[in-house]
């Protein structure tokens, strides 16, 4: 996100008789791992008085690192963030986290009083979940987050966060030195790269870059086949570029050597169009 565009939007939108109250940033897209400048984005909600949400489900356990919270500085000064422990913490899929600073907001939105709920409302001092999320029953989902953490702790889950970290910059510097066209330096554990041919490419630009995400879908598929590794993918400007996260525990050193042993075969002599 550009912070004076986003200025000039909310003056725009003023100017029109508009009400701005919300700024979404992200803390790592799910497409290409980008992170917003949070900080600036920061100042620009709490001037403006609107609401700051960060969008971390991808990214946010990235902040148990020191590389992540230096990333990921002004994530602190959001009124709420959305969290996935199934991503970058690893768990099993079915648990989702927001965090919001001031409860009574929540409160506010979703609290409700019915004549058959006057016996579990004894306890006025303590927050029933009930109270702050659409759910008035609820399964106990947190259990497969509460767990592990209690049972193994923090660090094993830092330390693959950072190898995540270090995997992704690898492969970025290694897939390059193969010859392909590389997106930004991750800066989480994304990659998206690409393979454009030296030759037999057409000289119209539009045929050009058809014939190129031609041979970028030929790869996937390849790899596919392959069964050994997966890739995934995603349209850029209408580019077809190739993804490669490295965000399961499973995936160490010798997965990502093999994922560039395949590209490389799948590379070799492979003709445009």
């Amino acid at each position: 996100m550009r912070v004076d565009a986003l200025e000039a939007q909310i003056t725009t939108d003023r100017a029109e008789g508009l009400r701005p109250w919300l700024v979404i940033a992200s803390a790592g897209t799910t497409d290409v791992g980008a992170v917003d400048p949070l900080q600036a984005i920061g100042i620009v909600a709490k001037r403006e008085g609107l609401w700051f949400h960060v969008d971390a489900a991808y990214g946010g356990f990235f902040l148990l690192t020191d590389e992540g919270r230096r990333k990921l500085r002004g994530i602190e000064s959001s009124d709420s963030v959305v969290m996935d422990p199934h991503k970058s913490l690893f768990l099993p899929y079915g648990l989702g986290v927001v965090l919001v600073r001031d409860r009574n907001a929540l409160m506010a939105t979703h609290h409700y009083f019915a004549n058959y709920m006057q016996d579990a409302l004894q306890d006025v001092s303590e927050t029933s979940p009930a109270d702050v999320s659409p759910e008035l029953t609820k399964h106990f989902r947190a259990l497969r987050m509460w767990l592990p953490l209690k049972l193994i702790g923090v660090k094993p889950f830092r330390a693959a966060l950072e190898e995540k970290l270090l995997l992704a910059r690898y492969f970025h510097r290694e897939i390059r030195q193969l010859g392909f066209e590389v997106g930004p330096s991750p800066e989480l554990s994304i990659v998206t790269y690409r393979w454009v041919p030296n030759t037999g490419l057409p000289a119209d630009p539009g045929e050009r870059l058809h014939a190129i995400n031609r041979v970028n879908e030929r790869i996937v598929e390849a790899v596919r086949q392959d069964g050994r590794i997966f890739i995934s993918s995603t349209m850029l400007d209408g580019r077809y570029t190739l993804r490669l996260v490295a965000l399961t525990f499973r995936t160490h050193r010798r997965t990502i050597d093999l994922a560039l042993r395949i590209l490389g075969e799948q590379t070799k002599s492979r003709p445009a169009g």
